[in-house]
């Protein structure tokens, strides 16, 4: 299962909620509710304002501070009344309502930050089915709700359908998939925005009920719909598209974008993102015997070192060498700044390369025991000053007076505080 699911879920749930808020929008009004103690974001900005004039605001010029309010239908009209752009003015009322949720939101999740990986580990947060069983999903789906519903209450149920992005997103999985052929293209959608809409209607149909509490008919009817979904994928795919498929969709897919300065070719993404996966199923392997954690360092480094050395002979010498420079976080942090200053990569190429070789002059002179104290400490602030010119010819003045500001630490830490 990919753990992009979970971000995918997530999306699916929203929309399914706006589907079930508009049906609900349609068939009965909104109550009004009074102020009380306690009460959320929603309670306190959905009370119903007093009626509020078209009319332009007198007085120019004016402030946004005339415009805008913490009640969102008279922050609605007063945009209304000047002019704005119906389009604009959701968009704007849609931000707002996007921070005060953000923030509830950000409170709910950050408890969960230190159980990240125990829940990774126990798939909740890949399994479709758990989310919404878990008391955190319970809490994030009643919090969906509730925004969407004020959306409905203070824009209409038209924004909260504009908001699904249908169009939007089956353009998205037109790109996804353009690499196959049109017919095979447009069948593979098809099959996607089907499961999605069931995926819709589930979720809907949760979201209505109190809490959104599920059923184990709920888990089985997602798991159903999984495996029909797979093998209809399998059915209409030839064995090496379905192959592609799932090597796009994998979970290592992504590595080139983490890894600035390095472009591999598609040969070169695709043989590296087979070995890539090819090492993360080996460091988790399913139904093994449970390693103690030295037993579980040999073995990652046992699989790390085979994989240096297969990408090695798949990429050659000198485009290996431009991998690691690419995964190195000290030259990333060169490179960072000299692409600042619109300068090539063999400027960066030549200060790290300045940083390696005076930090083992500085390792050679620290560890020499038959140096006394003053001729270790002359020699190492001989180093750093020599580091230093040899930097601001090669970066030139303004570019290295930003590297030492934003990555020139090591050069002070060359030569020991006294």
């Amino acid at each position: 299962m990919k753990t992009g699911l979970f971000i995918g879920f997530s999306l699916v749930l929203n929309v399914a909620l706006a589907a079930a808020i508009i049906l609900s929008a349609k068939n009965r009004p909104v109550p009004a509710r009074p102020p009380a103690a306690g009460t959320s974001v929603a309670d306190t900005i959905r009370q119903s304002p007093a009626p509020v004039d078209d009319s332009p605001l007198p007085g120019l010029p004016f402030h946004w501070s005339q415009i805008a309010s913490e009640n969102l239908k008279i922050y609605r009209d007063h945009l209304r009344a000047i002019g704005c752009p119906e389009p604009t003015a959701r968009e704007i009322i849609r931000a707002v309502i996007n921070e005060r949720f953000g923030a509830q939101r950000r409170n709910l999740l950050a408890p969960l930050e230190d159980r990240y990986w125990d829940m990774v580990m126990r798939e909740e947060l890949v399994r479709r089915q758990a989310i919404p069983q878990s008391e955190w999903g319970r809490e994030l789906t009643a919090l969906a709700a509730e925004r969407q519903r004020l959306i409905v209450d203070v824009l209409g149920s038209d924004a909260l359908a504009a908001e699904a992005g249908q169009p939007t997103r089956r353009a998205a999985l037109e790109l996804r998939y353009a690499w196959l052929p049109q017919e095979k293209r447009d069948r593979l959608i098809d099959l996607e925005e089907k499961y999605q809409q069931q995926l819709v209607g589930w979720a809907a149909n949760l979201g209505l009920r109190p809490y959104g509490a599920s059923t184990d008919e709920d888990g089985n009817r997602l798991q159903e719909w999984q495996k029909e979904f797979d093998e209809s994928e399998k059915q209409l795919l030839a064995p090496e598209e379905l192959a592609e498929l799932h090597l796009r969709e994998s979970d290592a897919a992504d590595w080139a974008g983490s890894l600035p300065g390095f472009d591999p070719s598609e040969d070169e993404w695709r043989a590296m993102t087979k070995l890539r996966s090819e090492l993360d199923e080996g460091q988790s392997p399913p139904g093994g015997p449970e390693l103690t954690e030295e037993e579980r360092m040999a073995r990652q480094s046992e699989l790390q070192a085979n994989f240096d050395r297969t990408l090695k002979e798949i990429l050659g010498p000198d485009r290996f060498a431009q991998y690691e420079l690419a995964n190195n976080g000290q030259f990333q942090e060169v490179r960072n700044i000299t692409q600042r200053y619109g300068l090539p990569d063999s400027v960066a190429m030549a200060a790290f390369e300045i940083q390696e070789t005076a930090l083992a002059s500085a390792r050679q002179v620290a560890e020499n025991p038959d140096l006394s104290p003053e001729t270790r400490l002359a020699t190492l602030t001989s180093i750093q000053q020599e580091a230093e010119r040899t930097l601001s010819g090669t970066l030139n003045a303004e570019v290295f007076s930003t590297y030492k500001e934003y990555s020139g630490d090591w050069l002070k830490d060359l030569v020991p505080a006294q």
